[in-house]
């Protein structure tokens, strides 16, 4: 399992409808900053992680502070998710 530490920026709520179906879904969002070392210094990366809803309440209130969230992803670039 992959995990995710950096400081917590935000927390939100988004929807999309699903094409199939035409329901609404509604997801669990939260921004997480992290620091990647490179040759020359330091890169800040932003990253923004869906969540589980039932994870959702861990992460409540942890804005500018240190979070670690198990995380999976996709695609060649990666995009990581939560878990």
């Amino acid at each position: 399992m992959l995990k995710l530490t950096g400081i917590q920026i935000g927390q939100y709520d988004s929807s999309y409808t699903n094409k199939d179906t035409g329901e609404v879904v509604n997801k669990k969002r939260i921004q997480v900053m992290t620091v990647q070392e490179l040759k020359g210094g330091k890169k800040s990366v932003l990253h923004d992680l869906t969540i589980p809803n039932d994870k959702a309440s861990k992460y409540q209130g942890m804005n500018g502070k240190e979070v670690t969230v198990d995380v999976s992803y996709f695609g060649q670039g990666i995009t990581f998710f939560g878990i």
